[in-house]
C-alpha cells in the first residue's frame, strides 16, 4: 500500500463483541469473516472445561481523500498503532428494565378490544435500581482505568498490570475485573471481557430475571481508540483513527446457530428507517433466504420450531427441492410466495397475530391471555419485510448461494466492513426483552454517529443521571440518555446479573402453541437440544433404525437448562415454587460454565433418514449433580404448569 494516499484511518470493526469465560487464561477470537462462525479446536473449552473468553479484535484500515477502504495498516508497514481502550460497568446504578421504552405500550396500554389508552399520559416509569441505596450513586458504577497498550505480542499472558480493567463497587468497595488488553503479532488489539463472576455486594438473594438489588456481574462496554504513526522525523506522520466499541456479552451458547433477526440485520433496518441505506433489487440468496433459512436453523435450539421448520418438515427451508421453488419468480409461483409471505407478522403490527411466524415473544409479553398488543410477539424488521414482499410479487433476483469468502480473496472494503459484519450477525437483533448482547436502544438512529451510522455516537459530557424514574420522552429525546454513549452506557440496560437473565429465558410460559412455543432467543439461550447420548445413537450402526429415529426426533430433546430449572425427564423443578425455581437460577449463576454448548458436527449415518450435519449439546459437565439425587423427578412438588409462569415478566421471567 502506497502510505502517501492514506488521508484518514479507522478503527473495524466499528462494533467489536467479546464474550465472558471463566478460562483464566485460554480465550478465541470472534468471528471475523461474514458467514464464517467462530472457530476453536478445543470446542471453546480449556483442558479443565472452563469456558474460554472470546476476544474481539481490532484493526486498523487506511482511507484515502474520498473515503474508500485503501487495506490494513499494522507492524509490519513500519505503522504504530498505540491503542486505547475504556469500558465501564453501570448496570447497578443504571434504571430498572421493565419494558422496551420506544413500543407503544411503553407510553400508554392496549384495552382487551386492541385500542391504546391515553398514549401519552400514562407512560411505563422506570425507577433507579439499588433506589434506596445509602451512599453515593457512583460507588455502584464499576469505572475502570483507561488503558493503552502498542506494539507486537505485548501482555501476551493477559497479566501486565497495566493492561488490565478493573473497579470497585458497593461500600466495600469489591474489586471487579472487567478484563483486558493484548496486541497480536501485528499489533492488533486484542480485548478480553470478564470472566463470568456475578456476585451480590451486599449479600441479597437473586429475586428476579433482571433487577436484582445489590448485584453486579463483569460485562461491560466502552469506546475503543487510536492513535496511528508512521515516517521519521520531518516525514512523520500521526493521525487520530475514527473509534470503534467494544461490547461484552454473555457466552455464545449456540456457535453458528444465528438469531431470527441478527444484529447486522437490526443495523441494517435502523439505518433504512433513517433513510441513510438505500437496498438495492432484491435478491433470493441475500434478502430471503437467510430470513427463512434462520427458522430452519433454529430447530437445534428449540423442539417446536424443529417440528414446524426442521428436518423432513413442510418448511424446511434447506431442503433443495423447497429452495428450488422459493427461488423461482415465475407467476405461476407467485400464490406460493405469498402463501408465505402471509406467514409472517407484519412489522408495522396491525392486528394480534399469535400464529404467525417467527414463533417468537415479543418486546411487550405480559404473558397476560386478556392482553391484545400485537408486540406480545415478534415481527422481522421492516427492511427484512420490504425484501418479503418484493420476493412475494416476483420482483427479486433469482440468483446461486452466497459462498462465503476466504479473507485474502476480499477487496480491502469487504474486509473493512466484514469484519462488523461478522461480529454482528452472530448477535441478536431482537426481540428486546431485555436480549442478549444488547437491547432496544440500538434500534434507534439517534445511537449513532451521524457520519457513519456503523458506529456508536459518542456522548461529549457524560450524564448517567436522568431523574428518579425515566420514561419513554425522556430517554428517546434530544439530550436524553440514547443521545450519544460513553463507557458502559451500552451495557447498562441490560439484565443485571446477565446468568438470572439467562436461565429465566425459557419456551411456552404459556400454551399458546404447545409446549415448546413460542420461545426467546434459542439462537444464544438453547432450549430444548440434541444430547451427545442420542447423538452416537444415531451414529451407531448397530443401533436399530426405529432406534435411530426415536433419538433424532423433537420429542426426544432434552431441555438445555436440565439441572438449573428442569430435572432430567423435562418437569419443572420444584413444581409451583418460585423460590425453588430462583434456586434454579441461582445455581446456572454459580455453575453457568457447566451447560453444554451447542455445535455443529458431521453427522455420519448409514441410512439417508437424517441430515448430515446436526448441532450437539457438547461439554456439559453438571451430570454429576444427579449422582447426588438433585435432579429426580420424585422432588418434583407437581408436574403441571408452575404458577410462576404466570407472574408479569416485569417482576419475573
Amino acid at each position: 500500500m502506497d502510505l502517501n494516499k492514506v488521508k484518514s484511518v479507522a478503527i473495524y470493526p466499528s462494533i467489536g463483541i467479546a464474550r465472558v469465560g471463566n478460562s483464566p487464561n485460554e480465550y478465541f477470537i470472534g468471528p471475523t469473516v461474514p458467514g464464517v462462525t467462530a472457530q476453536d479446536p478445543d470446542d471453546f473449552r480449556d483442558a479443565q472445561g472452563r469456558i474460554k473468553r472470546q476476544a474481539a479484535q481490532f484493526r486498523i484500515f487506511g482511507l484515502d481523500d474520498k473515503g474508500n477502504v485503501l487495506g490494513e495498516l499494522n507492524e509490519s508497514h513500519g505503522v504504530a498503532i498505540d491503542w486505547k481502550v475504556d469500558v465501564a460497568n453501570k448496570k447497578a446504578a443504571w434504571y430498572q428494565f421493565d419494558i422496551a421504552l420506544d413500543i407503544p405500550a411503553a407510553e400508554g396500554y392496549y384495552d382487551v378490544n386492541g385500542n391504546a389508552q391515553n398514549p401519552r399520559g400514562l407512560p411505563t416509569l422506570c425507577q433507579k435500581r439499588n433506589l434506596y441505596y445509602d451512599g453515593s450513586r457512583k460507588e455502584l458504577m464499576i469505572e475502570a482505568t483507561a488503558r493503552r497498550i502498542s506494539g507486537k505480542n505485548t501482555n501476551q499472558k493477559g497479566t501486565g498490570k497495566g493492561y488490565i480493567f478493573e473497579g470497585q463497587i458497593g461500600k466495600k468497595q469489591t474489586d471487579v475485573y472487567l478484563g483486558e488488553v493484548r496486541t497480536d503479532e501485528e499489533g492488533r488489539l486484542l480485548f478480553l471481557g470478564g470472566r463470568g463472576h456475578s456476585a451480590s455486594f451486599e449479600d441479597k438473594p437473586l429475586t428476579t430475571f433482571a433487577n436484582n438489588e445489590g448485584w453486579h456481574d463483569d460485562t461491560s462496554d466502552g469506546p475503543v481508540d487510536a492513535s496511528v504513526s508512521w515516517g521519521e522525523g520531518k516525514n512523520k506522520v500521526t493521525m487520530e483513527a475514527t473509534g470503534a466499541w467494544v461490547v461484552v456479552a454473555p457466552p455464545n451458547y449456540a456457535v453458528g446457530v444465528q438469531a431470527f433477526t441478527t444484529g447486522y440485520e437490526l443495523l441494517q433496518d435502523v439505518q433504512y428507517r433513517n433513510g441513510t441505506h438505500k437496498p438495492n433489487k432484491t435478491s433470493f440468496y441475500k434478502n430471503v433466504y437467510p430470513t427463512l433459512q434462520h427458522l430452519t436453523q433454529n430447530q437445534w435450539v428449540n423442539a417446536g420450531v424443529s417440528r414446524e421448520f426442521g428436518w423432513g418438515s413442510a418448511y424446511e427451508f434447506d431442503n433443495e427441492a423447497l429452495l428450488k421453488k422459493l427461488n423461482d419468480k415465475s407467476e405461476k409461483n407467485r400464490p406460493f410466495r405469498q402463501t408465505i409471505l402471509e406467514c409472517f407478522r407484519d412489522p408495522t403490527y396491525t392486528e394480534m397475530q399469535a400464529e404467525a411466524w417467527p414463533p417468537l415473544y415479543g418486546d411487550a409479553v405480559t404473558f397476560n391471555m386478556n392482553s391484545t398488543d400485537p408486540r406480545n410477539w415478534y415481527a422481522v424488521t421492516e427492511l427484512q419485510y420490504l425484501h418479503l414482499k418484493n420476493w412475494a410479487l416476483g420482483d427479486f433476483d433469482e440468483d446461486q448461494p452466497i459462498q462465503p469468502k476466504k479473507w485474502d480473496d476480499m477487496s480491502p472494503e469487504e474486509q473493512a466492513n466484514g469484519l462488523t459484519e461478522a461480529a454482528l450477525e452472530e448477535t441478536l437483533g431482537g426481540p428486546f426483552h431485555p436480549g442478549c448482547e444488547f437491547t432496544w436502544p440500538m434500534r434507534n438512529a439517534i445511537m449513532f454517529d451521524d457520519k457513519d451510522p456503523w458506529r456508536i455516537k459518542r456522548r461529549k459530557n457524560v450524564k448517567d443521571d436522568f431523574g428518579v424514574a425515566l420514561d419513554s420522552s425522556i430517554a428517546l429525546g434530544e439530550g436524553g440518555p440514547l443521545d450519544g454513549s460513553s463507557p458502559g452506557d451500552i451495557t447498562r440496560w441490560m439484565a443485571v446479573p446477565w446468568q438470572s437473565d439467562t436461565s429465566s429465558c425459557l419456551s411456552a410460559y404459556r400454551a399458546y402453541a404447545g409446549e415448546y412455543l413460542p420461545t426467546f432467543w434459542p439462537a444464544r439461550v438453547p432450549n430444548d437440544v440434541l444430547t451427545e447420548k442420542d447423538y452416537e445413537t444415531i451414529q451407531n450402526p448397530k443401533t436399530p433404525k426405529e432406534k435411530k429415529i426415536k433419538a433424532f426426533s423433537p420429542s426426544s430433546r432434552r431441555k438445555w437448562l436440565r439441572g438449573y430449572i428442569f430435572t432430567e425427564d423435562g418437569q419443572f423443578i420444584g413444581g409451583n415454587s418460585i423460590s425453588e425455581r430462583m434456586k434454579g437460577v441461582t445455581k446456572f449463576t454459580e455453575e453457568w460454565y457447566k451447560i453444554g454448548i451447542i455445535l455443529k458436527k458431521p453427522l455420519k449415518s448409514d441410512t439417508d433418514l437424517f441430515p448430515k450435519e446436526v448441532w450437539v449439546e457438547s461439554g456439559r459437565s453438571i451430570d454429576e449433580d444427579q449422582k447426588r439425587g438433585l435432579l429426580k423427578s420424585s422432588q418434583v412438588e407437581s408436574t403441571k404448569r408452575p404458577d410462576w409462569v404466570d407472574v408479569n415478566p416485569r417482576k419475573l421471567r
